[in-house]
């Protein structure tokens, strides 16, 4: 296991110095030159190679490696330690080297690799599960495909996604919009504000705001429609978003701020979002049938833990209803998004104290019960991350934006990824095992509420609310 490992972290490091060449010599990863039809060629490629060296991987035993756990544990371990270095830092798409890591070739690769590792255990999955049929196995089939579906067409999609705003002001058209970069880009439709509508609490903050517009498209056609934050627009493979407003002027504003987003490669990130949700159903119900009635007084313990999460939310309701939430949060989706990670973050507790519990013994007892609490707790965080991306991508028009707190979730993700993808070896070492729980538990708390207290989120994150 140990020249496995040794392989392993061998082949990132590697990467790490490639990548580090690379940031010297020709700087940093040019996204942009990977628009259409760039990217689809590189995607073709891709997956070209993974077929290639899934077929030759019998010929090949370093094909055959990178499909293993032995593989798989330190590319997680490489991603999860520069994540860390990304959360750490105050990211900037200006900045170089570390303060701009998804233009930073280390990064980049070790996050390759790890789609690279996804495919070829899809393909071995895929030829398995045609003579084994069982839930756990099409879990991790539909898991991993979703994954690799989500990372490989939301990075190559990146470079073809237009994101604008338009600046309206009342009774006016507008054909025009600013990119990014500040250059004026000229729209295949004409916008007019017909009305700016805002509703505030007492302390006149905002409680929702709206603007009414008349849209002209090439085609003549005059559509009415009203965009608020959590409800944007789609027209024409654009979708519009309210961004903002005159906040001087408040509710009797005159000018309201729009963005516009198209975003070609949105319906392959979806499927592979929604075969991740797949995924984590199955890993869920995978659980559940393990146990028997008899083992029901086991879990006895998850439930009043539960329950006393829940008696908290209640006593804390009432204080939380007198403040006034900010429209991005009066979303259907706010209330599923914080249960299930309340769920996941339950389980995963318990599982911590279960381990704490078993390091103090001379020999740790078996670990099963923590396995199941772990894959009950990751499929419910994987469930609040995906409900996240959906409604990031319905208040924002991003799914994924690398903000401070999206940042920190996926390193507690992939942290516990490694301790499921560890206990799966044979050989592993329970008191190792038991450690890394505890590791993974401290990157939760990062994710929870230590993140409010880093520089690198202070002004930056968007996950940062006054309730």
């Amino acid at each position: 296991m140990k020249d496995g490992f040794a392989k392993g972290f061998l082949i990132g490091a590697a990467l790490i110095f490639v990548g580090l060449a690379l940031e010297w010599s020709v700087g940093p990863v040019a996204w942009s030159r990977f628009a259409w039809p760039v990217n689809g060629v590189v995607f073709a490629v891709f997956l070209a190679m993974i077929a290639a060296m899934f077929r030759l991987r019998r010929r090949v035993p370093f094909f055959s490696f990178i499909g293993s756990h032995h593989a798989a544990i330190p590319a997680l371990a490489y991603a999860v330690a520069l994540t860390v270095v990304m959360g750490l830092t105050r990211q900037s798409a200006d900045g170089s080297w570390l303060h701009n890591m998804l233009s930073f070739w280390p990064f980049v690769l070790i996050y390759v690799y790890i789609a690279l590792i996804l495919g070829l255990t899809i393909l071995r999955q895929i030829k398995a599960a045609a003579t084994i049929f069982s839930s756990t196995s099409h879990f991790s089939l539909l898991f991993h495909l979703g994954l690799f579906i989500a990372i490989t067409t939301a990075t190559l999609g990146h470079a073809d996604m237009e994101r604008v705003k338009m600046i309206l002001s009342l009774g006016q058209r507008e054909s025009t919009a600013l990119t990014r970069d500040g250059f004026v880009r000229q729209m295949p439709m004409t916008i007019e504000l017909k009305r700016f509508v805002m509703e505030t609490y007492d302390d006149y903050s905002p409680k929702r705001y709206a603007s009414e517009i008349l849209i002209l498209t090439k085609k003549n056609e005059e559509l009415g429609a009203t965009v608020e934050v959590n409800k944007p627009v789609s027209v024409n493979g654009w979708k519009i978003y309210q961004n903002s407003y005159d906040t001087r002027m408040g509710a009797k504003s005159r000018m309201s701020i729009l963005e516009l987003v198209r975003d070609p490669w949105l319906p392959l990130v979806y499927t592979g979002i929604y075969l991740m949700l797949g995924g984590a159903f199955l890993l869920f119900l995978s659980a559940v049938r393990r146990h028997s009635p008899s083992k029901i007084k086991r879990w006895l313990p998850i439930l009043a833990i539960l329950a006393l999460v829940f008696v908290v939310i209640v006593l804390f309701k009432s204080s939380m209803q007198s403040k006034t939430l900010v429209p991005a949060l009066q979303s259907p989706w706010f209330a599923p998004h914080v249960v299930v990670y309340m769920f996941a973050y339950t389980a995963l507790g318990l599982a911590t104290l279960m381990a704490l519990w078993q390091l103090f013994r001379k020999t740790p007892a078996s670990l099963a019960t923590i396995d199941r609490l772990v894959s009950f707790g990751l499929a419910f965080m994987t469930v609040g991350m995906l409900f996240g991306a959906l409604w990031a991508k319905e208040a924002w028009g991003h799914y994924w934006s690398w903000d401070p707190k999206e940042t920190w979730a996926a390193i507690t993700w992939f942290s516990y990824l490694i301790f499921i993808h560890y206990r799966r070896l044979p050989s592993h070492r329970p008191r190792l095992a038991l450690c890394l729980l505890l590791v993974c538990f401290a990157l939760l708390q990062m994710c929870w509420w230590g993140i409010n207290y880093l520089p690198s989120a202070q002004a930056t994150s968007i996950h940062t609310y006054q309730l």
